[in-house]
């Protein structure tokens, strides 16, 4: 019976780490899709999932895409917080913590004022959004 837990829990840890994986080709593929869109650069990109600043307008750009698609933020790249908790809950896999943690990311970013334009905005949310989950120990899956 002992060998059928430990094979279990096995079992459990292989196709969480599979849905990891999965979630991050997911985001890389959108990474890619936005830099196409915003004329970004595969620095561009590498500075997205490094959590470093956008060092231009087609970065700030490329990283307000990004968080649009995944669903992070809306039209107006202000937090959609119903869509942002989905995407954290996916993320956080039953994990009560990670769960508990991103909320608080989302709460404390949620009123994030807009800046000049639509990409200054997202990148305002995201400077918020990494501040925040270095702060409190959250991991970015990103």
């Amino acid at each position: 019976m002992k060998y059928f837990v430990v094979f279990l829990a096995i079992c459990s840890l292989a196709i969480s780490y599979a849905e990891a994986q999965e979630i991050l080709q997911n985001m890389k593929k959108i990474a890619n899709d936005c830099k196409a869109e915003s004329g970004g650069s595969d620095a561009d990109v590498d500075a997205l999932f490094n959590h470093q600043p956008a060092g231009s307008d087609k970065a700030k750009c490329l990283m307000t895409c990004f968080m649009k698609k995944m669903g992070l933020v809306d039209a107006s790249a202000k937090i959609d917080k119903d869509s942002a908790l989905n995407v954290i809950k996916a993320v956080a896999n039953g994990d009560a913590n990670i769960e508990k943690l991103g909320k608080e990311l989302i709460d404390a970013c949620k009123d994030t004022p807009p800046k000049g334009n639509e990409c200054e905005s997202g990148e305002a949310v995201r400077e918020c959004v990494i501040a925040k989950a270095k702060a409190n120990g959250f991991k970015l899956p990103w």
